[in-house]
């Protein structure tokens, strides 16, 4: 398999197979399945309008299945192949447009003989309108030259005219079916002079040293774009354009490297010889008038073949079998029928021939297409390959810097690996000091509290021996004291232990001492009672508070803001209420070396 056909870029899901008379239309749907191709859908339309011929043919194709898409190949007798002696060596080629130049400027005169074989006469009379007896009559006519069909009087009536309508006058045909080859005649010829070419190299010729033999195909290049934007017009893409008879030469086996393909077709034929397995001779021969077998045996004989020389025949609508019979008797050599399956699908063989050559399932050049714009450029010059030779070398360059990243990662992870044992270790002694650390902790709380409880417990003790019986005594000493200095006139209300605020005199501004000045009293109340006390009249009230500051002094108590004021009393009879405040006074050191006690209500 050459390099071509191995960087295919893709091969389509479908490939639509067509093929024309210039009358009729068959198509046939040819479909992937994993490496293999089968045969689809096909569908067929008698119509010399070829727009609308492709238009019924999709739409049976459609029918039965297909969906639509892929590219398309086409054949037609418009085509022409040929073998060309070049001086160009194939393994240096030249550039495109010059090769282009090279090969129209050979093709121009055969393909204008070529599309000559289309006139009307020449279809008429493969049609069956017309015998060729007919047909030449109606140009001797036209030529002024005696015929049955009158002398040379009738030279200045039908000099000059139309064949067809000349044709029609003379009643040899009808005007439908004139018009019907004129519309057949517009789908393989055009009126303009470009030409597209499509070539194939082939072996060296033996007897001109420097010439290479040249597999060509042409076509009118206006009647390639129209049959490329009719097929476009449906959404579908003409691939390229193969000649109606020569490509069953394709569907040869590998081995047959000398062999002649006799291809036949209606009104003609075609055969291919292969010398060392590619064809070394072409050569077409048609004739509406006669019938297949005498066509075949024409070429047989001006090819001069030697009874031991291969013979290979392919023939459409399953006349094969029954023409190399009558062959083989006739020629009394081997005649062996083209064996396909595609064929035995219902192909013809050039359409079969054509299919393997497109999908590169043909091993060698045996049949050429023409594509619109001419051949593809070189391998290295497409832009397709120059694309995958990007997408490959960004393959090669991704796959390298990933290969390359995963070492780096790989190397990373290992290090990662390594530092997070050691990350293990260091976090294992971590938790096992913080651990240490937490039971420490939990001990020395553990020691603060006992060490606050032991002071608490020696506040208690203290508390229940020396404080509490100290201020039981000062209290009956209290009561004692007022038992002793209320009087009939007295009533004493309440006596209450707020609670206990040391109060602390502000600093007095600095004065100078005034003479016999009594010094400054310094000291802290740490103890005080509060006594509230109702008298039936003022006189009462004083002696009250003047006794009860004489008794406070054997106690080592002092009366604060004494008042007396006029109020209520029991029974709410009017007197005067006495308030006072029973303290006991310290200096700071003596009150700090005191023990605290609790407040009594």
């Amino acid at each position: 398999m050459n390099l071509e056909r191995f960087l295919r870029f893709s091969q389509p899901a479908h490939l639509l197979v067509c093929e024309t008379d210039g009358f009729s239309l068959r198509g046939a749907v040819l479909v992937r399945d994993g490496q293999q191709w089968r045969l689809g859908q096909q569908a067929r339309v008698e119509q010399v309008d070829m727009a609308q011929a492709l238009a019924d043919v999709l739409d049976q194709l459609k029918a039965g299945g297909w969906a639509g898409g892929g590219p398309v190949i086409l054949l037609s007798p418009a085509v022409m192949t040929m073998l060309l002696e070049l001086p160009v060596n194939p393994k240096k080629p030249r550039p495109l447009a010059q090769m282009l130049e090279l090969v129209r400027w050979e093709v121009e005169p055969l393909l204008l003989q070529h599309t000559m074989r289309w006139s009307v006469g020449h279809l008429l009379v493969g049609r069956g309108y017309m015998t060729e007896q007919q047909a030449q009559a109606v140009m001797d006519l036209q030529q002024g030259r005696p015929n049955a069909a009158g002398g040379l009087a009738m030279q200045d009536k039908f000099s000059f005219r139309r064949f067809g309508d000349l044709a029609e006058e003379l009643g040899y045909i009808k005007r439908s079916q004139l018009n019907q080859c004129l519309t057949g005649q517009d789908w393989l010829r055009a009126d303009d002079q470009g030409i597209e070419c499509g070539w194939a190299p082939l072996a060296a010729v033996d007897d001109m040293p420097g010439n290479h033999r040249w597999l060509v195909s042409c076509v009118n290049a206006g009647l390639l774009q129209r049959w490329s934007a009719l097929v476009g017009k449906h959404g579908l893409k003409l691939r390229a354009m193969y000649p109606l008879a020569g490509c069953a030469a394709a569907l040869l086996p590998e081995d047959s490297h000398n062999a002649v393909m006799l291809e036949a077709l209606p009104g003609q034929a075609f055969a291919s010889r292969l010398s060392a397995g590619q064809v070394s001779v072409l050569y077409p021969y048609m004739n509406p008038g006669k019938p297949a077998l005498d066509i075949c045996l024409e070429i047989y004989h001006a090819l001069r073949l030697l009874p031991s020389d291969p013979l290979w025949l392919a023939a459409r609508d399953g006349q094969a079998a029954e023409l190399a019979d009558k062959l083989h008797t006739l020629l009394a050599v081997e005649v062996r029928v083209v064996d396909d399956a595609l064929i035995d699908g219902g192909l013809t063989p050039g359409m079969a021939g054509v299919a393997r050559h497109a999908l590169g399932l043909a091993e060698a050049e045996r049949c050429v297409g023409v594509r619109e714009g001419g051949p593809l450029p070189p391998l290295w010059q497409r832009v397709e390959v120059r694309a995958a030779v990007l997408l490959a070398v960004l393959l090669v360059l991704v796959v390298g810097v990933e290969a390359s990243l995963l070492i780096r990662r790989n190397h990373i992870e290992g290090v990662k690996h390594e530092v997070d044992k050691k990350w293990a270790v260091i976090e294992e002694a971590s938790r096992r000091i913080n651990a240490q650390i937490e039971l420490v902790n939990q001990r020395k709380q553990a020691l603060a509290q006992q060490k606050a409880d032991q002071i608490r417990f020696e506040a208690t003790l203290d508390f229940y021996s020396n404080a509490v019986p100290a201020r039981v005594t000062l209290v009956k000493q209290v009561l004692d004291m007022l038992q002793g200095v209320i009087s009939d006139e007295v009533v004493m209300i309440a006596i209450d232990e707020p609670e206990r605020v040391v109060k602390v005199a502000p600093p007095a501004p600095p004065t100078p001492p005034l003479p016999n000045a009594p010094p400054p009293d310094n000291r802290l109340e740490v103890e005080h009672f509060r006594l509230e006390a109702w008298a039936v009249n003022e006189t009462a009230a004083q002696t009250f508070v003047q006794r009860m500051a004489q008794a406070a002094q054997g106690l080592a108590l002092d009366i604060r803001d004494p008042q007396v004021i006029i109020g209520k009393g029991p029974l709410n009879h009017n007197g005067f209420t006495i308030t006072l405040r029973l303290v006991r006074l310290m200096t700071a050191e003596t009150s700090a070396q005191q023990p605290q006690t609790v407040t009594w209500h």
